[in-house]
């Protein structure tokens, strides 16, 4: 019996459970399936109200759920950075609307930053002086995701009095989620009636057929192929992980554990490495177009459930207020700009990238998928890729904010001395890149800009 004991396996059958209960709601139920909502989300709502939160009903593990949130994030950017790109597709457009995504990346982080240092000296002036780094979660939680949040929240906590840093750290991100479900869901079903989706465009270029699934004589599964490339890399994305914090921790103590929150940036990096080097090898048939973006999927609606049904009510109880309105002010801001910046900075599936985009930036990547599978189930549209290649590519320019401006606004506690000149520094940060995203031909500013390409 002791085999049948352990939490995680527990944990994982309860998961299951609740994802063919929320499949078999959308098959029987019409109006449900015809909304559009994703199964995975759904599979979450019903796994926080059947767990030890709510009902009670079953025994999940939460410590496990934020621990698959953490893992399955990097999951996914490994696979999509693995996956071959399409033949016939324009890359010229795909690079430029690659070097958009970036630069859409960091003047979100911005803005989202800017937003939360707004909030935190509203909040004190209005109420009670507040932890920067509770501010600081609206762009960790929604941009960075629950993983980067509850790490960061986490080490706050430890070192710098920010208290229950970790859970608010995941209720900011499961807030993000739920900006996405109410806001995203509607957006694409209004943009698909506008017929602002690419299937609905002329002139869009269809994508090549996926290759047909066959091993070689004698060697494993396929299927097994692409798991032990993912692992292989994941292991090398620890290995750079761990050389990387073991750097910084004697000149930078409160910067290195920022590493392991990025890791999925970097686990992107080595499979985009080891994608150019399979191909130069003469190795690319071992990649396969048709499997890695299944894996990619099945990791999308994992890392959504867990990050959906972790969520602890009893903080959220709390600290309702402030994450009221430090969420809503954030999402409509995060909603008003990917709206107005999307068709003036993507030529191609433009309405797919701002769905994606809008995704990533309240619920992360896997997110921003979820909603785009609605109108573009096999992630044949070339936004995916642009999402982690520009992910990757805003790493470099998110340094100023992340490494240089989190770190000062939560030196400041419990002064606060100096937020006022940091929200100064982040606005002036965003307005810079905009100008440079700008000069670069890749924003255009003006009228006449449509949806459809």
């Amino acid at each position: 019996m002791d085999v049948w004991e352990q939490s995680w396996l527990v944990t994982a059958l309860a998961m299951a459970g609740c994802f063919f209960v929320a499949e078999a709601c959308r098959r029987l139920l019409p109006p449900l399936r015809a909304l559009g909502l994703p199964g995975s989300i759904l599979a979450g709502v019903l796994g926080l109200l059947v767990g030890p939160q709510v009902l009670g009903f079953l025994p999940v593990d939460t410590a496990v759920l934020t621990t698959l949130v953490y893992h399955g994030l990097a999951v996914v950017f490994i696979a999509i950075a693995l996956t071959p790109p399409d033949t016939k597709s324009s890359s010229g457009s795909t690079t430029a609307d690659a070097t958009s995504m970036a630069f859409a990346i960091v003047v979100m982080i911005s803005l989202q930053t800017a937003v939360g240092i707004a909030v935190v000296i509203g909040v004190g002036a209005l109420w009670e002086p507040t932890h920067p780094g509770f501010g600081l979660m609206l762009a960790l939680g929604f941009e960075q995701g629950p993983g980067q949040a509850m790490s960061m929240g986490k080490a706050w906590e430890a070192s710098g009095g920010l208290v229950d840093g970790e859970q608010l750290g995941l209720i900011v991100a499961a807030t993000g989620f739920a900006w996405s479900i109410l806001v995203g869901v509607p957006l694409v079903a209004f943009g698909r009636w506008r017929g602002w989706t690419s299937s609905d465009a002329a002139g869009v270029v269809a994508s090549e057929p996926v290759e047909s699934v066959r091993g070689q004589p004698g060697a494993v599964d396929v299927l097994t192929q692409q798991l032990v490339v993912i692992a292989l890399c994941y292991l090398a994305t620890l290995g750079i992980c761990s050389a990387l914090y073991a750097l910084l921790m004697p000149i930078a103590a409160d910067v290195a554990p920022m590493v392991w929150g990025f890791h999925f940036i970097i686990g992107a990096l080595v499979a985009s490495a080891v994608r150019a080097a399979m191909f130069r090898l003469g190795a690319r048939d071992v990649l396969s177009r048709a499997l890695l973006p299944r894996i990619s999927g099945t990791a999308v609606d994992v890392t959504t459930v867990c990050a959906i049904a972790a969520v602890q009510l009893s903080v959220l109880a709390s600290n309702w207020v402030p994450i009221a309105v430090l969420t809503t002010i954030g999402g409509l801001v995060t909603l008003f700009f990917c709206l107005w910046a999307a068709p003036r900075a993507f030529n191609e599936a433009r309405f797919e990238h701002m769905i994606v985009w809008f995704g990533m930036s309240t619920g992360t990547l896997p997110m921003g998928l979820a909603l785009l599978r609605i109108i573009d189930p096999d992630l044949r549209t070339s936004a995916p890729i642009s999402a982690v290649a520009g992910s990757a590519g805003a790493t470099l320019g998110a340094i100023p904010v992340v490494l240089l401006l989190h770190p000062a606004m939560v030196a400041t506690w419990p002064s606060g001395v100096g937020l006022w000149w940091l929200l100064f520094g982040t606005v002036a940060y965003a307005l810079v890149v905009a100008a440079v995203w700008w000069g670069t031909g890749r924003l255009r500013i003006g009228r006449g800009t449509t949806w459809v390409t």
